[in-house]
């Protein structure tokens, strides 16, 4: 998408029809709209965001009061903005109307005619730069809703949402919640038997419990995350204490804290090892005596001659039925030595009992040879686990003794900040505890359901009707959960590719020795060298803001030609910035303009004109500038003793005000001439 023109008509500050034509040459890609505070920057924006999408920046103010107050005066009812724009090598003219007159059309410029689209303008749009995405492209600098935490970060999870396209997927997750519960309440008016809808009904309940314990697990790790980087912070003062026992106390004290936690993760995990080997050998353990004794008497049988039998079944039938012996000697019917030879089919062993036996006897073997196994890998199991106990307990001591002798020391901000870390230590502690009871009956209760699932999919003999609804929550059922791990993966792929973004922007906008923090739950602070987060001060501030917006437009970008059929696609639209600058230190001032230009297709800054921080002159030497606009606030006042602020253009000066004027207006005008 490239803006080719905005025109405004009786919109706030601008009186009359005002039209501005923007940079769209792909090198000079940037126009600059200089302006004084509080004569219509925001106001343009802002006119520019409700012609497409009918709303307004979270800071722009009296949103009921948009037609200009002379207009107003005049007998004007109805305000107008027109958006000119191109996409995939067509043009679209965007306007929209309102006051008296409440009117949104998008028209496709076709041989020089305007035709106007056919499907839902609002759809359209939506499809070029999704509602969703708008205000991260569309930005307002001074009025941001971007907030510092005490600790110096900022969450830019609602952000990665929004650029990842979740919105869409989140109402319909929650359209669904609510389809559901009707359907579950109208199972329950045509179940006459009522077994199905008093489980749907305790599925439900399952449903809103599991819901809030994901929350509250969700809010526990963010908490959990946010005491450990305090804490982190603490020791890091403790580290660089002027004090040598106290610096020497604390690296002694982080090293077995380290060391105690890689081994408590060794412990759990042969905790984990020792479930599995219980598992594997405990039948052999319970067979092991019953093992013995049964080889005991197989072997004593066999020795005996009784098990298998000294004689083979078959081999007797064959000499019975062939009348002769083995050693060739008549066996006749009726002789003593037929009659004695008939006995041993008693005692004879059949094909099918000597297979039995080998399998027993193999069986019998295996559980032998498995019990020795088994109990030498749990007496590892149990002598590691005792072992590892044992140092942790031993870490955990020490760990107690230095923190005890840090106490001692006479100084009152080292037992400020060691004070402040048992109390972050207690929190961590406390959150560990919650987050594992929530974990633990999340998976009790998702179990329960899965019960209870199971026990509706068993039952017969429902109506035809109560069929049809339960099919139908089945439905809304594997629909939410192919949604919700759809959001899932999404969220969970881009924090390694937005901690990247944010390194490589780090590294462009800034020269100075810092990084990026960022925690699982996308909150972000910048380090110094020490990792010591920076305070959060309006430069620093300033600074996170733009890493933030340019790793969202930089993500979206990529997204623009996403298929999907839950995530709406990303956007590749102009950057609006109004006021970027405002609160940027002017060191950092000439890196970022550098940039951002780079980011994308085109860029429009709306600012004040402060030759301090160099934006102009590093656009103009980069080859980037390709248009300037100023705004000059006409008014009807006298200007007595008041003074006249200027703007500096190739070496002349323009006023910004003009006094005695016929009326109080907003002009923009172009910069002829500019060096």
């Amino acid at each position: 998408m490239i803006i080719n023109s905005v025109t405004v008509e009786n919109f706030r500050s601008f009186y009359g029809e005002q039209e501005i034509s923007f940079a769209t040459d792909r090198e000079k890609n940037t126009t600059l709209i200089y302006a004084m505070n509080g004569v219509g920057k925001t106001n343009l924006l802002n006119a520019i965001l409700w012609c497409l999408h009918g709303e307004f920046s979270p800071s722009f103010k009296n949103r009921e009061e948009i037609l200009n107050w002379e207009a107003k005066r005049r007998g004007r009812k109805s305000y107008h903005v027109t958006v000119c724009f191109e996409e995939n090598e067509s043009e679209y003219i965007v306007k929209r109307s309102g006051g008296d007159i409440d009117s949104f059309k998008v028209f496709e410029v076709t041989d020089g005619n305007l035709v106007e689209i056919r499907q839902d303008p609002r759809l359209f749009i939506n499809s070029i730069i999704p509602r969703d995405m708008a205000g991260y492209f569309i930005s307002d600098g001074e009025g941001s809703d971007l907030v510092v935490d005490s600790d110096g970060m900022i969450s830019v999870r609602r952000s990665i949402r929004d650029i990842l396209g979740f919105n869409v997927a989140e109402r319909t997750r929650e359209d669904l919640g609510k389809i559901r519960s009707e359907l579950r309440s109208e199972l329950k008016r045509v179940d006459k038997d009522k077994e199905i809808a008093d489980i749907e009904e305790k599925l439900q309940v399952f449903d809103e419990s599991i819901a809030s314990k994901r929350k509250d697990l969700e809010e526990n790790q963010s908490a959990l995350e946010k005491y450990q980087i305090q804490r982190d912070q603490v020791d890091k003062k403790l580290g660089g204490s002027s004090t040598v026992e106290v610096k020497r106390l604390q690296s002694e004290r982080s090293r077995m804290e380290s060391e105690r936690t890689r081994l408590t993760r060794e412990f759990r995990a042969e905790e984990s090892k020792k479930i599995s080997l219980i598992r594997e050998y405990s039948w052999v353990a319970f067979a092991h005596k019953l093992t013995k004794e049964g080889l005991d008497f197989i072997d004593e049988s066999e020795l005996k001659g009784r098990i298998p039998a000294p004689y083979n079944i078959q081999l007797v039938k064959d000499i019975l039925n062939e009348s002769e012996c083995i050693c060739g000697a008549s066996i006749s019917p009726g002789s003593e030595a037929y009659e004695r030879i008939q006995k041993l089919l008693g005692e004879a062993a059949d094909p099918g009992l000597i297979n039995r036996l080998q399998r027993a006897r193999s069986r019998l073997t295996a559980v032998k040879t498995l019990s020795g196994q088994g109990k030498a890998r749990l007496d590892e199991n149990f002598k590691r686990c005792a072992s590892l106990r044992r140092h942790i307990d031993e870490l955990t001591v020490g760990i107690d003794r230095c923190s005890a002798d840090i106490e001692k020391i006479d100084d009152e901000q080292i037992s400020a900040w060691e004070k402040e870390r048992r109390s972050l230590d207690e929190k961590i502690r406390e959150t560990n505890r919650a987050i594992g009871r929530l974990q633990e009956n999340i998976e009790r209760s998702t179990k329960s359901k899965k019960e209870y699932q199971d026990k509706a999919s068993r039952i017969v003999g429902l109506s035809g009707r109560a069929k049809l609804i339960k099919h139908k929550i089945d439905v809304v059922d594997r629909l939410d959960e192919v949604i919700a791990t759809a959001l899932d993966k999404a969220e969970g792929s881009i924090h390694s590719i937005l901690k990247a973004k944010i390194d490589d922007f780090l590294d462009k906008y800034l020269r100075q020795d810092y990084q990026v923090k960022m925690t699982s739950d996308f909150k972000l602070g910048l380090v110094d060298r020490n990792d010591v987060l920076v305070p959060p001060g309006g430069g620093q501030g300033a600074i996170l803001s733009f890493i933030y917006i340019s790793s969202l437009i930089s993500i979206a970008r990529e997204r623009r030609d996403l298929d999907s059929s839950i995530l709406t696609p990303g956007a590749i639209a102009p950057l609006i910035f109004d006021a970027p600058f405002s609160k940027l230190d002017s060191k950092y001032a000439p890196n970022i303009a550098k940039e951002l230009p780079k980011l994308v297709d085109q860029l429009i800054i709306l600012m004040y004109q402060d030759k301090g921080k160099e934006v102009d002159s590093t656009l103009s030497n980069e080859g980037k500038l390709g248009r300037v606009y100023y705004f000059t606030e006409e008014t009807a006042a006298e200007q007595g003793q008041k003074s006249v602020q200027e703007y500096r253009f190739g070496g002349k000066t323009i006023p910004a005000t003009v006094y005695g004027a016929p009326l109080d207006k907003v002009v923009v005008r172009e910069a002829e001439a500019y060096e």
